[in-house]
């Protein structure tokens, strides 16, 4: 890999360091500074920096994936969201905010937690018990535990089909997707969990049910730190859960927002199938969601934005994963699309048209034979 690309990753500690720093180098004042720096900021700089459509060499593809440091890079994640955490509710309880600055430190910790699930998305993916260990501490800290079930048995196999809770749907509102994508996908974990129960001869109500788990842990470590810290002032302090919980609702939407933009109005064809038969949907392919090429926000989301390459071949490392122009493509980097996306007007009048040229080009079997091809 080019040397500058592999050690520009270090981009992806922007966020945690703007949070801090300028918590420290300007005051309370500046809390609403890793907000700004994600949705101002990072559009910013992907408009100086332009586009990236490199791909990593077939010649040093396997030195890419064995490198330990881009692995270092996101294990190192997982501790400093709780590191993040623990310094926000210091923060908290011994500084006289504002109610403000308050909403402000929160938010910032919150659009980090975002990036969180992302990390978790990468580690999910990965077989090894290590990986998938820190897959569940990083969406402990979020509250969304549930996730790694549903998207990895779920969702990339129903993606842009009607069953998939996490697709959106043409001319479908944000707002709309939000409540399809957080009760849906709840309850597709717990079918999925429950099948699997059922298969293995386990109830579902015992210890082996991940779910209860998942809806426990949660719980348990937010009690933990606000008696932690209830302890070290000497009352009980709710300013703790509220930021816990408020910061993981607010990572949470920013990943279904993300799920959101990725996704909106992608659909597979419906194969013909025999009376009585189920409906079955062509095979994922790099046609099916919406990339992104903008080189800051690649840097700094672990190459999400490709992710037609990551859908197509789930279990390809983020450093290795590749451009493609054949991918349908955003306009903008992800942190100006979701910014966009809550202007459903605006987003239609941006996104639809681009739709239907997708469209027109995704239905075409020769198309889908050559860029199958391309992909391969």
């Amino acid at each position: 890999m080019n040397p500058f690309k592999k050690f520009a990753f270090l981009w992806s500690y922007s966020l945690p360091v703007v949070i801090v720093g300028t918590y420290y180098l300007f005051g309370p004042a500046w809390l609403f500074a890793g907000t700004i720096f994600t949705y101002v900021v990072i559009p910013l700089l992907d408009l100086l920096s332009g586009n990236d459509r490199t791909n990593i060499g077939r010649d040093t593809y396997d030195e890419a994936i064995n490198d330990r440091y881009f692995d270092v890079l996101v294990y190192s994640f997982v501790y400093l969201h709780y590191a993040v955490i623990g310094w926000a509710c210091y923060v908290l309880v011994t500084v006289n905010l504002t109610s403000w600055q308050q909403v402000g430190l929160i938010y910032s910790v919150g659009v980090f937690g975002g990036g969180i699930i992302n990390i978790a998305h990468e580690l999910g993916h990965r077989s090894s018990p290590f990986a998938q260990a820190h897959a569940r501490a990083a969406l402990l800290s979020v509250s969304y535990m549930h996730f790694i079930i549903e998207h990895n048995r779920g969702h990339h196999v129903h993606v842009a089909t009607p069953v998939d809770p996490a697709t959106s749907r043409k001319d479908q509102t944000l707002y709309a997707f939000w409540m399809q994508t957080l009760v849906g996908s709840y309850r597709s974990a717990w079918q999925i969990e429950q099948r699997s129960l059922a298969k293995a001869g386990k109830s579902v109500w015992s210890r082996h049910n991940e779910m209860l788990w998942f809806a426990v842990l949660p719980l348990g470590f937010c009690a933990l730190l606000t008696a932690g810290f209830s302890s070290w002032v000497g009352y009980v302090t709710w300013i703790v859960p509220v930021l816990f919980f408020a910061q993981s609702l607010i990572a949470i939407l920013l990943l279904e927002s993300v799920n959101y933009i990725e996704h909106y109005g992608i659909t597979r064809r419906a194969l013909p199938a025999a009376p009585g038969q189920p409906v079955r949907y062509e095979r994922v392919n790099p046609l099916h969601s919406w990339n992104a090429s903008q080189f800051i926000s690649n840097l700094v989301l672990f190459q999400l934005q490709r992710h037609s390459d990551h859908h197509a071949y789930a279990a390809r490392p983020y450093q290795v994963l590749r451009h493609f122009d054949e991918a349908p493509q955003l306009p903008f980097g992800y942190a100006l699309m979701i910014l966009i996306s809550h202007i459903p007007p605006l987003w239609f009048r941006l996104m639809n048209p681009r739709l239907e040229r997708w469209q027109a080009r995704a239905y075409q079997p020769e198309e889908i034979a050559r860029v199958v091809k391309q992909f391969a």
